[in-house]
């Protein structure tokens, strides 16, 4: 019988948040592709954006790619690529930077919280009904 896993983008810098999501994901039937980096991120992308599913992504990740790049390089490659944002202090930049139908989620959060905000999105874009005449 084949595999019908959900393969999730993870994108943070700090290792344990990372683990603690890889594991949180797991447990709710999930598969991930774990990065550190908004470049190991947006390669990610590149590289198996047709598997790819959803993203989750800290806003800042230590280099020059931010979580906003990356989001907007996953919404290229596909407009209904499901994005959460985490962070700690740029949540008031979400209305400006963030991608359309996109979730943010302040830390500390409990892991569920991420796990549970994919599944809306992924669930939204699934049962997505066509726009109304004049959208």
């Amino acid at each position: 019988m084949e595999k019908t896993s959900v393969l999730v983008l993870i994108a943070e810098d700090e290792a344990e948040i990372r683990n603690v999501l890889q594991d949180t994901f797991e447990e709710g039937g999930f598969d991930v592709f774990l990065v550190a980096t908004g470049e190991e991120a947006i390669s990610a992308l590149d590289g198996q954006g047709e598997t790819l599913r959803a993203v989750v992504t800290d806003i800042r990740l230590g280099g020059d790619v931010t979580g906003w790049d990356v989001a907007r390089h996953a919404r290229q490659q596909r407009p209904d690529m499901p994005v959460v944002y985490m962070t700690g202090t740029e949540g008031s930049d979400w209305a400006a930077l963030g991608v359309p139908n996109s979730i943010l989620i302040t830390k500390p959060f409990a892991p569920t919280q991420v796990l549970t905000a994919v599944s809306q999105l992924l669930n939204a874009a699934n049962t997505a009904a066509p726009p109304a005449p004049g959208d």
